[in-house]
């Protein structure tokens, strides 16, 4: 089975009030050039397909557009989406079985009936190829209760997902998971494994049973464990925050069953990428002085790295505006860094809402501590007992 596998899209997403309609068209139009080279058996998109639960009109008639689009360029393809924390559940299956018509496959829920949930409502046949598996975002307390009251509510509903999906595969055909959330690849004594996200969990808690998790959640492409193809992230196409300067992509999986997935990355031209200039803190007129030196022809999102002991000046917006002016760059917001402490040393000042947002308690937490220069580890083992005992008092 051939898939193609791709992840948080943010549809409708502002960069610091700059509407990026056109950077979303721009993307719909290489990954449909990718859809019709690649002829995959299906497009999985693995959750926040809009950056808000209440989208534009303007977000949904691009997302209905584009879908259709999609489609055309490779009608046998399956296209299942999942709903993410972003999304509103009932708004993105609101068109379900007028999807199904056009081979889309929507999952927002997990449907509930007298006897628990509809499992099948979650098994996807793609045609002689292999067997998708959708789950959409669902915090951990909401998952149905297990038939142990001491088991993970998460970590049963995805053994009982993945035992149904071995009793309807009788020809034994490759099975892909899809999930939207951020797993941990450990949780003992070390550091856990975590990139962004509020509820993290084990890697185990998928379970066994597929030949590849298909996961959205977190913005930058990788595999966990890093040296394995089996768990992927495909990440997000376009970066949403300063923090994600990296390449952005989607994935081509080649799948078989019983063997080691085959994966090929396929980068994402960004019209507009988002850059922190200069690298190092400097003082806010040489900060400036670089803006004024990037190319008029530099089409990025721009962040000024700047370091200073006294905050930063009233008309400090009107100078950057002022130096940016003429040029094809956007200039967003500025990074601070106290030259009173170390360069090395992770500040919360220099973090902006959105990144904030992403993170979960305990990057919070070390970077408050080694901000203060307070040696954190000590206080993070307190935290991450604290969170284990509530969480086990929860599951009482």
């Amino acid at each position: 089975m051939k898939i193609l596998h791709t992840s948080d899209w943010h549809l409708g997403h502002e960069m610091y009030n700059y509407r990026r309609q056109d950077e979303f068209d721009a993307f719909f139009r290489q990954l449909t050039d990718i859809v019709a080279a690649e002829q995959p058996d299906a497009l999985l998109v693995s959750g926040d397909v809009y950056h808000s639960s209440v989208p534009t009109v303007a977000a949904q008639s691009m997302y209905v557009e584009s879908m259709l689009a999609l489609h055309q360029a490779c009608p046998a393809m399956e296209i299942i989406v999942t709903a993410g924390n972003h999304d509103s559940a009932s708004r993105l299956e609101i068109d379900r079985l007028l999807w199904d018509h056009f081979h889309v496959h929507v999952v927002g829920t997990l449907e509930r009936t007298h006897e628990g949930v509809d499992l099948d409502r979650h098994i996807f046949h793609i045609a002689g190829k292999g067997i998708v598996a959708a789950v959409p975002h669902v915090f951990k307390q909401n998952f149905p209760a297990a038939e142990n009251p001491a088991a993970d509510r998460q970590t049963a509903f995805f053994r009982a997902l993945l035992d149904r999906v071995e009793k309807v595969n009788a020809d034994g055909l490759p099975v892909v998971l899809m999930a939207h959330l951020a797993v941990a690849a450990t949780l003992d004594a070390g550091e856990p494994y975590t990139i962004g996200g509020m509820d993290y969990s084990p890697l185990s808690a998928l379970g066994t049973g597929f030949d590849y998790a298909a996961l959205g959640h977190l913005h930058r492409p990788h595999q966990v464990p890093i040296d394995s193809t089996a768990v992927r992230y495909s990440g997000s196409p376009l970066a949403i925050t300063f923090n994600e300067e990296y390449e952005h992509s989607v994935t081509i999986a080649e799948i078989h069953s019983d063997e080691a997935p085959q994966l090929r990355v396929i980068p994402i031209q960004p019209m507009r990428p988002v850059k922190t200039i200069p690298q190092q803190a400097v003082p806010l007129d040489e900060a400036l002085e670089a803006l004024a030196a990037l190319p008029d022809n530099d089409s990025s999102y721009i962040r000024l790295n700047v370091c200073s002991a006294d905050g930063l000046p009233p008309d400090c917006n009107e100078r950057a505006v002022a130096a940016a002016k003429g040029k094809a760059c956007r200039f967003c917001t500025f990074q601070l860094v106290d030259e009173r402490l170390p360069s090395d040393r992770h500040q919360l000042e220099d973090v902006t809402p959105d990144e904030l947002r992403a993170m979960n308690p305990m990057e919070v937490a070390r970077k408050y501590l080694e901000g203060k220069g307070i040696p954190p580890t000590e206080y993070l083992e307190m935290m991450r007992e604290t969170i284990e005992q509530l969480r086990m008092e929860d599951a009482e």
